[in-house]
């Protein structure tokens, strides 16, 4: 299946995925939950609280020219002395990997220099071991890789000056293409069990795009950085999502290419209704709402909800956006189901367990009440 009929068949049916992070530090034990709950899109875990290198803004750092590190934090220095040697090996390890008639020989250990190590993904190398065996993979339908988006990594990493790297012309340039290289380097080891591949590019940051802090950033730039990353995304025949937080700018991201957007539907599902224009046009070309309804930025929410709130909640969240003009059942075939945020920030071992249970109950018991499943 070519790309893009890929792209315009993809309906998840309310199935799940989760977003990334999980609390645990045994990343054995953890992968198997996620595969338990969700078995038809899984996805590779992330262990914040088990090394510092695992954190969001650190994890995808890999492979960056003229970083300095000073304990757990991270920077760029352009006033090292080797400064365009650096830039030099970036740009060549980067054409070895995307230019046409590339040298194939050296391509190998070009993607490789911007792959994940054990150090800083140890979930990703479990969740390939675990695919590897037939009872696993067999029940997946599609495969779930993550990447820190450019505009989050960008906003968040500083010059030796202490001002956003996604200031500078130069340096957020670097910044979108290693984390494009990133989610190449992913699909490319994903693509051997021969499934379909989704990457979400996870933007914090964007709930800031257009306040004060951020004014000097254009819409223009965003899209283009995202657009950059979704296409290298789509090259490989692979869908591009986003999870953001809270009110983001929904129609910003609804200008892009991506593929599926996944807001926070607990507790912030009015933002995104109020761009039904451009929600419909997103539609129209193909795109998917993941649904983040299981809360997992509250432990309060996440120790008292039930499936059956969750099902009454997903259910006046449908109304919202029927209200608005659009089609009940499109919508339900349209929609992922995932959790509101990662797991792995304010939730315990014993919650985020909850969620991953809950998760899997509320998109089974929602396939089921749409006919999308034959239990």
């Amino acid at each position: 299946m070519n790309t893009e009929t890929f792209k315009h068949k993809f309906e998840p049916c309310c199935l799940a995925t989760t977003i990334g992070s999980l609390p645990h530090t045994d990343a054995v034990r953890a992968t198997q939950l996620m595969l338990k709950s969700t078995p038809e899109i899984p996805s590779w875990v992330q262990f914040p609280k088990r090394d510092f290198h695992e954190n969001m803004m650190m994890q995808f750092t890999e492979g960056l020219p003229a970083l300095v590190q000073d304990g757990d934090r991270i920077s760029f220095s352009t006033l090292l002395e080797n400064f365009p040697e650096l830039m030099t090996d970036f740009y060549e390890r980067y054409i070895a990997v995307t230019e046409e008639g590339q040298n194939t020989k050296n391509r190998p250990e070009a993607i490789d220099s911007f792959g994940l190590s054990s150090q800083y993904a140890i979930g990703f190398f479990e969740f390939m071991a675990h695919l590897a065996k037939p009872l696993v993979s067999g029940t997946a339908v599609m495969l779930k890789g993550q990447v820190t988006g450019p505009f989050t990594l960008g906003t968040n990493l500083m010059d030796q000056n202490g001002c956003c790297a996604y200031y500078d012309e130069q340096l957020r340039d670097v910044i979108v293409k290693t984390v494009s290289m990133k989610a190449l380097w992913q699909m490319e080891r994903l693509s051997a069990f021969g499934l379909p591949i989704m990457i979400f590019i996870d933007e914090p940051s964007l709930l800031g795009f257009g306040k004060m802090m951020f004014l000097s950033v254009s819409r223009e730039d965003v899209i283009r950085d995202i657009n950059e990353v979704a296409a290298v995304i789509h090259a490989k025949g692979g869908l591009a999502g986003v999870h953001c937080e809270e009110n983001t700018d929904w129609s910003l991201l609804m200008e892009t290419d991506l593929d599926v957007l996944d807001f926070d539907a607990y507790d912030h599902l009015q933002g995104i209704t109020l761009y039904p224009a451009e929600l419909a046009r997103f539609f129209e070309r193909g795109g998917c709402l993941g649904w983040g309804i299981v809360p997992t930025l509250d432990k309060d929410a996440a120790a008292t909800e039930t499936v059956v709130s969750l099902l009454a909640r997903f259910e006046e969240g449908m109304d919202q956006f029927v209200a608005r003009g659009f089609d009940r059942e499109l919508l339900r075939r349209r929609a992922l189901i995932t959790p509101s945020c990662g797991a792995g920030g304010v939730l315990t071992e014993t919650l985020a367990e909850r969620v991953l249970d809950l998760l899997h109950d509320l998109s089974t018991a929602l396939r089921i009440r749409y006919g999308f499943s034959k239990e």
